[in-house]
């Protein structure tokens, strides 16, 4: 879905697809953490200012459209909107009974079973969603995954609506944390996972309340109170690029090894496991509270739209390290704990002018501040007077009080202007993007601050959306974004956000574009056959300094896509995709040698073909589809991090049922 949105790339980082890494405009898509992800007004990332990682990607079976902002309209939201904003909108509880259910199963063991009620209770609606997914994944790492939705929709007065929703996502995930060799990858790039033992559960619970009240014909307020918490834990094999002897290993390592894999008679080739491994527990509380007022009145001549409101965003989190004693502990020794807290305000006006019917412009303002605090409980020490209990040249936990304060204040305004008609006109915009600095890289583990400093850039765009025809239409945009510094991360980063950096000043300039054609409907044919093209330019490049010219990493030069659908009056239909994206690099040097590791080195130009047959049987509701992902079958790398080579393009296939009936159906048969 996401893939079909000009100027944006999503790719699945898991194969239980349990995380989804969005760029845009040639932004790095590493955690989605340059986009504002949303869903219903609500942000997923893990805490939306300290740590703005998506780890639990959207639900798409409970979506009923996807909102996506890249121009100056992202004012109205915050923060981390550099790149855009991507709003998913749940399904509404329907006005009469309705069921779906679905069973899948397909490749590697995957299932899938799917339910979907919805009725009404007097006044009220609701509706209620439980989803099920499981499989051996396709490089033998298993996942289990259960999610649970509802929401309920009921009137406060004759001029008011409230909705409440709540939730509840399970992940049980074996998830590694190292890559392929460039000579595993060579060898084999479909082998199984080095790290079989690496395994990540997540826990999220969400409650929201939105009421929205009519005040007269011209004003409506609508107020946003939510809530959730993210419990996340990861366990990671310990491993060694390097040997060293088991019987005198150095300080701090453990006295022997569990395994050995790769090349080892090749520095760097080889991986070396050790009987130890790693636990990262970590929670992530955030609470907000927004209303939002939109009122329409008129100043002589020219019509406006002004929406105006605020926000207020606590969040906390609290982070664990331990150490196990053996390679599979889901225990071990405390070796560091620190926490976070957040309070974050923000304002926000934005006035639609409408100057005449056929000319718009829309200025806006966002004013953001946060307030960071850090505390850090646990740490590493090395051996000394104070810490007479660790060994000479040893560096051991040891229980402190560091604390450390940060503020950041972020003023966002943006103007856009369109002239034309709905089908047919010209736009353009400009806006400042801005991302606060994340705390767990902008501190030092002493508590103090470093220079890791907030996002901020220029993003201009100029376009055109045309619908020559009823069968056709087409848009084209170029852009430009000038950041005043980009953090990056770098090749072997564990993507976790502890070693992201300044990478100063960048430039991104380039084209968006699409078309589409209904043929079916230009001919005047009962069968409906559409073709859809895409095509982004986007080159991001360094501005001064040590790396001034080279390609920031993770930015292809081109992506491009196409998809032709088909669907046939007699219920039978389908569609195959084609995706194509440019040779990308993994780090600031642009270092095209690929090295043993596999962790530097250029990423090739890849593809990926995607395809679907489907059938709806109308009078009884019950369809059938069988679907194939990247059916070439063409091994390709994804990213060179964390820590070597992750790859993508495994063939999968999957035949889907599911029924699908409604109250008003019956009402129609009784009629």
């Amino acid at each position: 879905m996401l893939n079909r949105v000009p100027g944006l790339t999503a790719r699945q980082e898991q194969e239980s697809g349990a995380r989804l890494d969005i760029g845009v405009r040639g932004l790095d898509p590493g955690r989605s953490r340059n986009l504002l992800i949303l869903e219903d007004g609500i942000p997923m990332s893990l805490n939306p200012y300290a740590e703005p990682d998506l780890y639990i990607a959207p639900q798409i079976e409970r979506m009923r459209g996807i909102e996506v902002v890249k121009g100056s309209g992202s004012v109205l939201f915050g923060p981390s909107t550099i790149g855009g904003v991507i709003n998913f909108l749940t399904l509404a509880p329907p006005p009469r009974e309705t069921v779906a259910l679905q069973a899948d199963y397909g490749s590697f063991d995957y299932k899938r079973i799917l339910g979907t009620y919805g009725n009404t209770f007097g006044s009220a609606r609701y509706i209620v969603q439980a989803d099920y997914k499981a499989g051996n994944g396709f490089e033998a790492l298993p996942f289990e995954r259960t999610d649970i939705f509802t929401k309920i929709a009921f009137d406060t007065s004759k001029t008011g609506q409230a909705i409440v929703k709540l939730s509840f996502h399970a992940d049980d995930t074996f998830a590694d944390d190292i890559g392929l060799t460039r000579d595993m990858f060579n060898q084999n790039p479909g082998q199984p996972s080095l790290a079989p033992n690496d395994r990540m559960n997540q826990r999220r619970y969400a409650a929201s309340f939105i009421h929205e009240e009519r005040i007269g014909e011209s004003t409506t307020i609508r107020t946003l109170v939510y809530a959730y918490e993210t419990q996340r834990t990861w366990r990671r094999q310990d491993w060694e690029r390097s040997p060293y002897d088991p019987n005198n290993p150095p300080a701090g390592e453990p006295a022997g090894f569990q395994r050995f894999v790769g090349n080892l008679n090749t520095p760097g080739a080889g991986v070396y496991f050790l009987n130890a491994d790693t636990i990262l527990d970590r929670t992530y509380d955030v609470a907000g509270f927004e209303p939002r007022l939109e009122t329409r009145f008129a100043t002589g001549p020219i019509g406006h739209k002004l929406e105006y409101g605020a926000r207020i965003l606590g969040e906390t989190a609290q982070y664990e390290q331990l150490n196990g004693g053996i390679y599979n502990s889901d225990s071990g020794a405390l070796a560091e704990e620190e926490r976070h807290r957040t309070i974050a305000e923000a304002g926000y006006v934005q006035d639609t002018v409408s100057v005449r019917d056929d000319f718009l412009f829309t200025p806006g303002l966002r004013i953001e501040h946060a307030d960071f605090h850090r505390v850090v409980l646990r740490q590493p020490e090395p051996s000394g007077p104070g810490n007479p209990g660790c060994a000479a040249g040893q560096s051991c936990p040891q229980d402190v009080n560091v604390p450390g304060d940060l503020s950041s204040t972020g003023v966002i305004p943006g103007i856009g202007t369109i002239f034309g008609s709905r089908d047919n006109h010209v736009f353009a915009g400009v806006h400042l993007g801005w991302q606060p600095p994340r705390v767990a890289s902008s501190f030092s583990p002493q508590g103090s601050p470093l220079p890791v400093s907030a996002q901020k850039a220029m993003n201009y765009e100029v376009g055109t959306r045309v619908a020559p025809a009823r069968w056709a239409r087409a848009e084209i945009t170029g852009f430009l974004i000038d950041y005043y510094n980009e953090v990056i991360a770098g090749a072997g980063n564990s993507g976790d956000g502890t070693q992201l950096t300044n990478g100063g000043p960048t430039h991104h300039i380039g084209v968006e574009t699409a078309a589409t054609a209904q043929i079916g409907r230009a001919l005047g044919w009962s069968t409906a056959l559409d073709l859809i093209a895409r095509y982004t330019f986007a080159r991001a490049t360094f501005v001064g300094g040590q790396y001034n010219g080279n390609i920031v990493p993770y930015a292809p030069l081109h992506t491009f896509n196409v998809t032709a659908d088909v669907g046939h009056p007699s219920g039978f239909g389908g569609e195959v995709a084609f995706y194509y994206t440019s040779s990308q690099f993994s780090d600031e040097a642009d270092t095209r040698a690929e090295d043993a590791t596999g962790v530097y080195g250029l990423i090739p130009a890849h593809t990926d073909l995607d395809a679907n047959l489907r059938y709806r049987h109308k009078p009884t509701g019950l369809s059938v589809r069988l679907a194939v992902k990247d059916a070439l079958q063409n091994y390709y790398i994804t990213e060179r991090r964390p820590n070597g080579i992750a790859v993508g393009g495994f063939r999968e296939i999957m035949l889907g049922l599911r029924w699908d009936w409604e109250a008003r159906e019956r009402e129609r048969e009784a009629k």
